[in-house]
């Protein structure tokens, strides 16, 4: 005779499936809401965690205040946290970012005492980098390489590099996004105003609009966060503060992404008044740069933040602080 408490737990097999897949959805579903930490604080934290599944987010400035650095640490980061990071770079070949990467492990485990042997150890890994050298070789340089290609070798399936060309356009770009892993992605694109269009005859105005609208639907299509880079206008490269209105396109931008940071140059920014008679003050400021949160969607905006250059090793120092001078429009001044 059938037990009834075994007759009152029983389902049928097609129940019990749709259970499962139930359940599985909703994974899927926590599982997007949770970010993607960049892993530079405190901006993981105004951005409510990190980088979100759906949204754009838009990095710009001028040129060398470390776009791309940031960037591509910060995908450095999400693979080191298990995530799929995919790279995509219209300025830099894939050997250059593999060399960065490379760089940057050896910044983060060098000791006050390797300074005076980086430049070399940087050159080695450079020139295995781009074939030039043997990977068992270099590593048998020093210790503290040994320790940086651990690190890498940690996460560097995980970190895939491409090489944007005329030929990857936004439909390329989502089959980059779209390629099935086992853990989320997110994808990287440096720069935006580099996607090719096939629409030859659009203004600068209308391709930056379509290709923003194209980014944003894409991160919506694909379900993952989009990174991209954005360059300066013309005013914004002579301007001593980054904004949202000085990035090329900057109204089509402002309305398509989610989140947009600027990053300024904190030397460029400061009020030479109050500098005038504090030197050593006035060099420490060269040594930063002001990362503006111009638009958070889901967050608070208008906040800024610092990180100490590190770009002789490709990185940033990933705890920065918040800004405590003020800042008003152009201009940074002593409170």
């Amino acid at each position: 005779m059938l037990d009834t408490r075994t007759a009152a737990e029983a389902h049928s097999a097609a129940a019990v499936l749709a259970r499962a897949d139930a359940e599985t959805a909703r994974h899927r579903a926590t599982s997007r809401l949770t970010p993607i930490a960049t892993g530079f604080e405190p901006l993981d934290g105004v951005l409510g965690g990190g980088l979100r599944s759906e949204e754009l987010v838009l990095v710009g400035g001028c040129p060398g205040v470390g776009k791309t650095i940031c960037t591509l640490q910060w995908a450095r980061d999400a693979a080191a946290a298990g995530f799929d990071a995919r790279f995509v770079c219209y300025e830099h070949g894939e050997d250059t970012l593999v060399a960065r990467l490379l760089a940057l492990e050896l910044g983060r485990v060098a000791q006050p005492e390797d300074v005076p042997l980086l430049d070399g150890l940087r050159a080695a890994l450079r020139e295995v980098a781009f074939g030039a050298r043997s990977l068992t070789e270099v590593i048998e340089m020093h210790p503290r390489v040994a320790d940086a290609y651990a690190a890498f070798e940690h996460y560097a399936e995980r970190v895939q590099v491409w090489r944007g060309t005329t030929t990857t356009d936004l439909d390329a770009l989502e089959a980059i996004a779209c390629e099935p892993s086992a853990s989320r992605a997110v994808l990287f694109v440096d720069y935006l105003q580099k996607i090719p269009l096939p629409e030859a005859q659009l203004d600068e105005s209308e391709r930056v609009t379509a290709i923003a609208s194209g980014l944003k639907e894409l991160a919506l299509t694909a379900q993952v966060p989009v990174v991209a880079v954005v360059a300066a206008d013309r005013p914004g490269l002579v301007a001593r503060r980054m904004r949202l209105h000085h990035l090329r396109g900057s109204t089509a931008l402002a309305h398509e992404a989610d989140v947009v940071i600027t990053l300024s140059e904190k030397w460029s920014a400061v009020s030479k008044t109050h500098l005038a008679f504090d030197s050593v003050r006035a060099r420490s400021y060269r040594h930063e740069v002001v990362f503006s949160i111009e638009k958070n969607r889901d967050g608070p905006a208008l906040i800024d933040l610092e990180f100490h250059k590190d770009f002789a090793n490709f990185r940033f120092e990933p705890r920065g602080k918040f800004v405590t001078e003020q800042l008003v429009d152009d201009v940074l001044y002593d409170e």
